[in-house]
């Protein structure tokens, strides 16, 4: 779920629509006025795990049977597209672009339970058509869209049940979408409305606003606001989104003067709102985060720390909801919105804890780079899944990971993460095993 590096993330833009945002074009052409290019994505993992749920074993999400402590399931994907333009005159253009996704699942399925084997399908991934007239864009359909960094609004599809390649994430387009943007210069503004692919909890729209400016040698600030609505008929929600109102500020990439080798990143949002039935939403997130860069040593090297906050509710009896919602977030890179491979996968999913993460990554040659990271994860209030725990202190979870580049068309990575439950996860579960997750995936993009 929400997984790893899409090329085409890579060049993702803050607030800016995929539609004209190829990262690596792939074939391209043009006839006259129409040009475009045709591009192919595909992506393979192997994922082994053991101790799951820290011994007490897999539940099925659509049976609920225990089905073992241990899980190995191979992921595939391919997603063949293309894109369009037409320039009708200098200052106004048509744009288009599709693309189809096909994914599957195979062995004893994830090991959150939300995928089994043979799970998968093809369907339209990107379907989009609009326009760009001079500094507007306007383009509607199915398509791709990222605020920030993906704190909050980048992935538009959980991939579970019978979608397939849960891990792998590879689906991300929004359903059903409008945006409008604006850009000149350091200044870029949209507004959109998006609904979101959730198959666990719920479909859902997302109506709103970013605005983003970006000052050369200080950092990129922004600040969004939009209102969700659910798509799922009143009454059946698992979960209450209706009517929640979400406001983010941000600063990302900010230098720090006199330390050119630091970077900051910060963000604070909040919901709130009421929905129906008495339901009123009071929920916040924020994290603060330093990245520092040595530049003479032998290889470079990047040693970073982030403490981040996703709140819990105190009382899930009552009418006030105070767990953050995760909504569309992303991710852009290792522990960015996944944090922890194991917690962000299958237990605690950005919503009430409180995480320290610690980070090096070494860039051994041009194309290898060696990292590990290590998470210490807190409930933010004392229950986890609805019930009472009597302790705070979660679990750790740690990282080991090698990324191989060998061009700027594939990537492949092997990672071995592992998880040790605390007082809280040992209360709940009841076992005392670490969980493990041994991972090996490659992508491709052209």
């Amino acid at each position: 779920m929400y997984r790893r590096i899409d090329f085409s993330k890579l060049a993702l833009v803050s607030g800016l629509c995929l539609a004209a945002q190829p990262a690596l074009a792939g074939y391209e052409f043009k006839e006259g006025d129409l040009s475009g290019s045709v591009n192919l994505n595909a992506g393979a993992a192997t994922i082994s795990t053991h101790g799951v749920n820290f011994g007490t074993g897999k539940i099925d999400s659509r049976s609920g049977e225990n089905e073992g402590t241990n899980a190995r399931w191979q992921e595939f994907y391919i997603k063949p597209g293309i894109t369009l333009q037409y320039q009708l005159n200098p200052d106004f253009q048509l744009l288009g672009g599709a693309s189809v996704m096909g994914a599957t699942t195979f062995g004893d399925g994830d090991a959150g339970g939300n995928t089994r084997s043979s799970d998968g399908a093809a369907r339209w991934e990107e379907l989009y058509a609009g326009f760009q007239a001079g500094d507007w864009k306007f383009t509607a359909g199915r398509q791709n869209y990222l605020v920030g960094n993906g704190f909050i609004v980048m992935d538009g599809n959980l991939d579970a049940l019978d979608k397939g390649a849960y891990w792998l994430g590879p689906r991300t387009a929004f359903n059903d979408s409008a945006i409008l943007g604006w850009s000149q210069g350091a200044l870029q503004a949209q507004a959109f409305t998006l609904r979101a692919d959730d198959d666990l909890i719920g479909d859902y729209r997302m109506t709103g606003a970013n605005i983003d400016y970006a000052i050369e040698g200080v950092g990129k600030f922004g600040a969004m606001a939009f209102r969700v609505n659910s798509e799922v008929p009143r009454g059946d929600e698992v979960f209450p989104r209706d009517g929640k109102q979400v406001y983010n500020l941000r600063a990302l990439g900010v230098k720090v003067p006199g330390i050119p080798a630091l970077t900051l990143d910060g963000e604070y949002a909040v919901q709130k709102g009421n929905g129906h039935g008495g339901i009123e939403y009071d929920a916040k997130a924020w994290y603060l985060q330093g990245d520092y860069a040595f530049t003479q040593t032998p290889w470079p090297v990047n040693l970073g720390y982030r403490y981040l906050v996703y709140s819990g509710d105190d009382d899930v009896t009552d009418n006030t909801v105070k767990a953050w919602d995760p909504l569309s977030k992303g991710f852009t890179g290792w522990g960015t919105w996944l944090v922890g491979d194991i917690m962000g996968n299958y237990l605690l999913f950005n919503s009430n804890e409180r995480v320290q993460q610690f980070y090096v990554k070494n860039q051994l040659t041009e194309t290898v780079a060696l990292g590990a990271i290590h998470y210490q994860f807190w409930l933010d209030e004392k229950n986890f899944l609805g019930a009472p725990v009597s302790e705070r202190r979660f679990a750790d979870e740690s990282v080991l990971y090698l990324d191989w580049t060998p061009t700027d068309r594939w990537y492949a990575s092997l990672s071995y993460n592992w998880a040790k439950p605390k007082g809280a996860a040992k209360e709940f579960f009841g076992d005392n095993n670490t969980f493990s997750a041994l991972e090996l995936y490659v992508l491709y993009h052209y």
